[in-house]
């Protein structure tokens, strides 16, 4: 649903600085032509089908100032009035514009993908006179007379404006957002997301424009915000509160946190990986790079095969197991790996820093190394590693998008195979909790290392039920190599490796103790 905003295209919509801001007029060019077309025909989609929020708004954000909001005003209405006399009049090239750029939306994001029934053209078209001549175009920033107003009938709206916009007001039946602006800090930018929510009735139709850069940061936010649930996450497990554990929150080389003046009792922080399995889910793809990996795979096979570490061949499930395998093996693999530069967890100078602070404590001297491939019967589906390692291809389709995401690489039992589990009740899969519970006995200091060889042409699977996330083949230049790392819990304070974090600094906070009388008072209080 994202659309990017060529950077050649920003100077149209935006002034380049504060002193260009006073006479600056927009052009109705390029991504904000379309992105207005796209608006009324989404619109008009949404009468067609009857269902939803009767309100319908885009958004235009593209500076704080102002005299630039207002500037938009003209050029918008000049634009309006042409397409509406163009469309009166049967203009040939407006009409074939308008179907083909729905009709490309349409293939673009199937309406079938969240059970909606796709709308023609000629019904959109049917319906498109009367959303532009109800199209209003308004301008809501600190200074306007006229605002947005979504009591009584319904709302055509294409909504200007600044902070008013990006902060306070809800718009309701967002469809279309245009989003240009450049801000400093985490809490802004995520403010300034007005796409976020619900859409019922027309979940497929919603389109957000937005700049390369742009579509970056909102993903490291999102990155930041898995995270930071994951941390909350240790609250409910054991007995930590926001007093005595502080939410880490990833750093970013292009952006500010907050405020400096709320940062004053941040603090900063490192990531660490006891009990937890680290998997890598963005891949370069670039043809040297999935070479180089091959080959680092390849080369850790022929270390183990040097050091006379005995492989453990499970042909039937296509998995090989090398156990006690020394530390070095695994750090030099992960030096030779071509990591994604969003693989922010998963990147060499990280997770090497990490495993050799630990070695210092005597944790992570050994490791078990595993393979685990795709059962098959068929020798062409099976890549050749060298030393008789014959895995056979596992199948992870990508995310839609520039950036190679497969989401998930590594299942949870594979966290577990290198365990005895042969006391355990196979009725239930095991827990993360429950594999990490078994691993401090079982394998307390080793780690697990857990290679996949991922087939270039994996393709998305037809008969999985949608998500929503439409997912596409890998389409990769050669087999990929992804890999999962499991850390046992450390046994002391946890090593820290140099990723940066901050938290709140608590070390001035006091905490107070309730004595046990009190807290045995507490739990037998009966409710009123």
């Amino acid at each position: 649903m994202i659309r990017i905003i060529d950077d050649s295209e920003v100077p149209l919509v935006r002034p380049a600085s504060r002193a260009d801001a006073d006479g600056f007029v927009p052009s109705i060019t390029g991504s904000l032509r379309t992105s207005v077309l796209y608006f009324w025909l989404a619109t008009a989609a949404r009468r067609v089908r009857r269902t939803g929020n009767k309100h319908s708004t885009m958004l235009i954000h593209t500076s704080v100032k102002t005299s630039v909001h207002e500037s938009f005003h003209e050029p918008l209405a000049r634009f309006q009035e042409s397409v509406q006399d163009r469309i009166q009049d049967l203009d040939p090239r407006i009409l074939g514009e308008l179907e083909g750029l729905w009709k490309r939306e349409n293939a673009a994001v199937p309406a079938g993908e969240f059970g909606l029934a796709p709308v023609d053209f000629d019904e959109v078209l049917e319906m498109l006179p009367s959303v532009l001549s109800e199209s209003r175009i308004i301008i809501d920033n600190a200074t306007s007379r006229e605002r947005l107003d979504y009591e009584g009938q319904p709302v055509v709206a294409i909504a200007i404006g600044g902070n008013t916009l990006s902060r306070g007001l809800t718009l309701e039946g967002l469809a279309v957002s245009y989003f240009v602006r450049s801000v400093s800090a985490y809490d802004s930018l995520l403010q300034m997301a007005r796409w976020f929510g619900y859409r019922s009735g027309y979940e497929d139709l919603p389109r957000i424009w937005l700049t390369e850069e742009l579509r970056g940061w909102f993903r490291h936010l999102a990155t930041v915000e898995t995270e930071i649930r994951r941390d909350i996450d240790r609250y409910m497990a054991g007995n930590d509160t926001p007093t005595s554990f502080a939410v880490r929150i990833r750093t970013h080389p292009s952006l500010l946190v907050t405020s400096a003046a709320k940062m004053a009792d941040a603090v900063e922080v490192y990531s660490a990986f006891g009990g937890r399995r680290i998997q890598t889910h963005f891949f370069d793809v670039s043809p040297s790079a999935v070479e180089d990996n091959l080959s680092a795979l390849r080369g850790l096979i022929s270390s183990l095969d040097a050091d006379h570490i005995r492989v453990e061949a499970d042909g039937r499930h296509s998995r090989y197991l090398w156990r006690n395998a020394g530390y070095k093996a695994v750090t030099r693999f992960l030096r030779e790996y071509s990591y994604h530069p969003e693989s922010f967890e998963s990147s060499n100078d990280v997770l090497i820093e990490y495993i050799e602070k630990r070695v210092r404590q005597s944790e992570l001297l050994t490791w078990n190394i595993a393979i685990v491939g795709k059962p098959t019967g068929d020798p062409s589906a099976t890549v050749d590693l060298g030393h008789g390692i014959a895995p056979g291809r596992v199948v992870r389709s990508r995310l839609e998008g520039d950036v190679v995401d497969i989401k998930t690489l590594m299942s949870r039992r594979d966290a577990a195979l290198d365990l005895n589990l042969s006391k355990v009740s196979k009725e239930q899969p095991l827990t993360e909790e429950e594999i990490f519970t078994l691993r401090r006995v079982q394998l307390p200091h080793t780690g697990l290392l857990v290679l996949y060889v991922i087939d270039k042409d994996s393709a998305p699977n037809s008969k999985r039920p949608s998500s929503g996330t439409k997912r596409v083949a890998l389409d990769a230049p050669d087999d990929l190599v992804g890999f999962g790392l499991v850390f046992p819990p450390a046994d002391g304070e946890d090593s820290q490796a140099k990723h940066t974090y901050v938290s709140a600094d608590l070390s001035g906070i006091e905490i107070e103790e309730i004595d046990d009388a009190e807290l045995d008072a507490l739990e037998h209080e009966e409710l009123p």
